[in-house]
């Protein structure tokens, strides 16, 4: 029983624990290697964790759907794919990155989640765009679907380190012009 639900979920389970697991790992290197910090600030690491299942859940769904709706790996289609996800699939990523960790680390008022998406959403939507466009090219292209979100998400690691890091510098910053 227990083979049976792992075969039949397997593409489910691959892209939930790849995201969630790099989001955090990445996360965890900032804290370790850029922040330097003594202690790790576990609520934020297990706000990253929590928020990489939601979007490994989002991207499973997500490209399970451009799969069905655009079908060939004609260059036309994997062109159409990129768009369609830059235009719908990358602003809601960001959006759920940045809400998601705002939330799990205690930042709920509507007035702190503004800020936050005010302050984040356009810098970490651009640099998204700029560096997974000519990636989604590859990964619609070349990578079979059961590996297109894990592919996504090792090559992340490198942005979920740069989004943490700014995210996170930003928000230390916002707390304390609100302190003044």
């Amino acid at each position: 029983m227990i083979k049976s639900f792992f075969r039949r979920n397997k593409l489910f389970l691959l892209n939930l624990t790849s995201a969630s697991g790099l989001l955090a790992s990445s996360d965890l290197f900032v804290q370790i290697f850029y922040e330097k910090k003594k202690v790790l600030d576990n609520k934020r690491l297990l706000a990253a964790l929590a928020t990489g299942a939601v979007m490994g859940i989002e991207g499973h769904i997500w490209y399970a759907f451009l799969d069905q709706f655009i079908v060939q790996r004609t260059w036309s289609n994997v062109f159409k794919k990129v768009f369609l996800d830059q235009t719908i699939g990358a602003p809601f990523y960001t959006l759920t990155y940045i809400v998601g960790t705002s939330v799990l680390e205690g930042r709920t008022s509507s007035r702190e989640l503004i800020g936050d998406i005010q302050t984040n959403f356009l810098p970490l939507y651009l640099v998204d765009c700029f560096i997974f466009a000519p990636i989604q090219i590859i990964n619609f292209k070349y990578i079979p679907p059961l590996y297109r979100v894990p592919f996504l998400s090792l090559i992340s690691f490198i942005f979920d380190a740069f989004i943490s890091a700014y995210k996170h510098q930003h928000q230390e910053i916002h707390v304390h012009d609100n302190l003044k």
